[in-house]
């Protein structure tokens, strides 16, 4: 089944159950920019309604708005048939809604039990009562975690159940998640899923907000698909599929643009990997060594080491894919790679050359690329124009010279020329790139990257937050990078990408490779309990 059909004309509920919520008609502008235009949204008791669309598509703003956080310029809201105005967290609390986000809310050096309860009264029990009350919550819904334990020591996947314990304690009928699964190993997404069905089943109603089709599909019972900061259409997960979905959330698609992006979406990528192409065409065993990474160590910006006698090979034409939860040295790992950050011991080697500790621009005439996580704060110069930015790391190049001054013609030149071939929508060369949207800003980044045939390519989550049109556009990137003869490491926390990308895979845990895989013997539970530190020796 590859269609989808919207239920009602306003996503009616599912037959034969009541609405306790219902938005309707809500817009919200930041300036000059339009997040929400007449949104709405109906949820029915006892139900999962998955909530989805691309980046920028205004579901989080449409939920920040239900929460709270935000004030909707006009439109309405209802809970239980009653109009409501919702001016505060508080206010939503009190109706029974309750929010948890995707970067978790918490006192670190607290206790579980002191982050439940912080801001209620403990009530005529006290501190014991409300232990007692978080220990049946946690037993009713499989939320297990110990009321005494500092939340610092938490996993992640823990600290997520402490935050929908705390929205539970409080009493809510309502329980929005927002990309709950996105540091989560694929245990504790099942753990998750089974602990959501036991809370619909009691007559609460959970929204989940997710860019996975394939988590959708698997939880939700209906799903809601937002673009462009409306609702285009509600589903029952029965009516459709990730095809379906695909073209709900950006619209027509060409050929084979829509399986694509269906891919993009997180179906069929883990445990079902596509197949690579004919070993005639890429035979990345066959290729040199372009990257070695021998007993590295390295630390964290707080002086604790990160990295600790890390060993890593990648040949050309070959993706190598790193997996783990965030926090295991991802962030280190990727500026080590790049000359971005020192290292205590070990060595970084590209085409034989050790690079470790010599100067950033060393590493970029030897053909070392970067392309960070965080692009807004690593990637640009933001107060610099778009030509700037293309610029940055290649002003010392003689194609860039004349007379042993920058040649602006030639450099504005070269901006219009790439501007075109990676779309980047910009008014020219000469506008900030700080204006740029995020999608636009990582195609800059891109293709500062990509356009000088990096030897080695270093990649950090380089989709997130990207809408599905520009994932697929970064996958195109890579590929073609592949082809050339790069060494790629790709980054991620996204078991989908890397296993769609990946000709081998990683997994890296508290500074360590703890396990490799290679195409085709991808097992999800397997990585799954890697990246929870379980090594393959225990």
């Amino acid at each position: 089944m590859s269609g989808a059909t919207a239920v009602g004309p306003a996503g009616g509920a599912a037959p034969g159950r009541d609405r306790p919520l219902t938005m309707s008609g809500i817009s919200k502008s930041f300036g000059p920019v339009r997040a929400l235009t007449d949104a709405d949204l109906e949820l029915a008791t006892g139900e999962v309604h998955g909530l989805v669309g691309g980046n920028g598509a205004g579901k989080t703003t449409l939920m920040n708005v239900l929460y709270g956080l935000y004030r909707a310029d006009s439109g309405e809201i209802r809970v239980d048939g009653r109009e409501v105005h919702i001016r505060s967290p508080r206010d939503a609390i009190a109706l029974g809604i309750g929010m948890v986000h995707q970067h978790l809310l918490q006192v670190s050096s607290y206790t579980v039990l002191e982050n439940v309860v912080l801001g209620t009264s403990a009530g005529s029990g006290g501190l014991r009562g409300a232990a007692r009350r978080i220990t049946e919550l946690s037993d009713r819904f499989g939320l297990a975690v110990d009321p005494r334990a500092r939340t610092d020591r938490l996993s992640v996947g823990a600290r997520q159940r402490v935050e929908i314990l705390k929205v539970l304690y409080r009493g809510a009928r309502v329980l929005v998640l927002d990309e709950p699964t996105t540091n989560l190993t694929p245990q504790e997404v099942d753990g998750l899923f089974a602990s959501l069905r036991g809370i619909v089943a009691e007559g609460t109603s959970v929204v989940f907000i997710s860019h996975k089709a394939r988590e959708v599909l698997a939880i939700c019972d209906r799903i809601s698909v937002m673009r462009d900061g409306r609702r285009i259409a509600t589903v029952l997960r029965s009516a459709t599929d990730a095809t379906g979905l695909a073209s709900l959330m950006v619209g027509e698609l060409v050929g084979e643009q829509t399986s694509e992006v269906a891919a993009a979406l997180g179906v069929g990528a883990v445990g079902e990997v596509p197949a690579a192409p004919p070993a005639e065409q890429r035979r990345p065993d066959a290729g040199r060594v372009r990257l070695a990474v021998s007993g590295v160590t390295a630390d964290n910006d707080h002086g604790v080491p990160a990295l600790r006698g890390l060993g890593l090979e990648v040949r050309a034409g070959e993706v190598v894919g790193v997996a783990g939860v965030a926090g295991n040295g991802q962030v280190e790992l990727a500026e080590v790679l790049a000359g971005v950050r020192p290292v205590r011991a070990g060595s970084v080697a590209v085409d034989g050359t050790d690079l470790a500790g010599a100067p950033t621009r060393r590493w970029l005439s030897t053909g070392v690329a970067y392309v960070p996580e965080d692009r807004h704060r690593d990637g640009i110069l933001g107060a610099g124009t778009v030509a700037d930015n293309l610029l940055l790391g290649a002003q010392r190049r003689a194609d860039n010279r004349r007379a042993g001054l920058i040649d602006w013609r030639r450099v504005r030149e070269h901006a219009r020329d790439t501007i075109e071939r990676y779309s980047i929508k910009t008014p020219g060369p000469d506008a900030m790139a700080g204006n740029l949207s995020g999608g636009n800003i990582q195609r800059l980044v891109l293709a500062r990257a990509f356009d000088r045939e990096p030897a080695v390519l270093v990649l950090q989550n380089p989709t997130r937050g990207l809408d599905l049109r520009s994932t697929r556009f970064v996958y195109d990137r890579v590929h073609e990078a592949r082809d050339r003869g790069c060494a790629v490491v790709l980054i991620s926390e996204d078991l989908d990408e890397l296993s769609l990308l990946a000709d081998r895979m990683v997994v890296l845990y508290s500074g360590e490779v703890v396990g490799e895989r290679a195409r085709g013997d991808y097992d999800v539970y397997e990585l799954g309990r890697l990246m929870a530190g379980v090594r393959e020796d225990a």
